[in-house]
């Protein structure tokens, strides 16, 4: 039997047209360097690993102004956004400075961690790098959770089809 792959180009067009159909929740990644220079990078994808002990993935782009200070830093926090923070994807998504970034951002730092971290997200979990898989343009961080926090309401930003959105009411009740 013989398998046949389809051109370069019509596999990346094909895995993008189809990534489009798995919605994922948004969330901020942030970290800051050793000058207090604050960073942070909207993520979808992002997944729990273990339980025991608590880790999670991050897949961060190397060319990501966030990436060098966060191998940098080693930690880093990720805040799921709650579907009303919209302005918060505009802002991370822009060409904006990094200060300019967190303008609007309702941002504190955890004084055990020195982590900044949005203090309206939904859930928060603050991380150490416990490995780094390089994975063709991207690292695939593998994280263990220091901390965790997360409110009562479940109303997280969605990105599927190319945009955001969330969930209907019912689907969260």
């Amino acid at each position: 039997m013989t398998v046949s792959l389809a051109p370069p180009d019509t596999l990346v067009s094909d895995f993008r047209y189809a990534m489009r159909r798995l919605a994922a929740t948004v969330t901020l990644v942030t970290t800051s360097d050793a000058d207090g220079q604050r960073y942070g990078m909207l993520a979808t994808s992002v997944t729990s690993v273990t339980m025991e002990p608590p880790m999670l993935l991050v897949c961060v782009s190397r060319s990501a102004h966030v990436h060098a200070a966060l191998m940098a830093r080693k930690r880093m926090c990720i805040n799921v956004l709650l579907d009303e923070q919209a302005e918060l994807v505009q802002a991370f998504s822009s060409s904006l400075p990094h200060d300019e970034r967190f303008a609007n951002a309702n941002c504190q730092n955890h004084t055990a961690f020195d982590l900044p971290y949005l203090r309206d997200a939904q859930a928060l979990f603050f991380c150490e790098v416990d490995q780094v898989v390089e994975a063709g343009t991207h690292s695939v961080v593998l994280a263990r959770v220091l901390e965790s926090r997360a409110i009562d309401a479940v109303r997280p930003m969605v990105y599927v089809d190319g945009r955001m959105s969330h969930l209907p009411s019912s689907a969260t009740a």
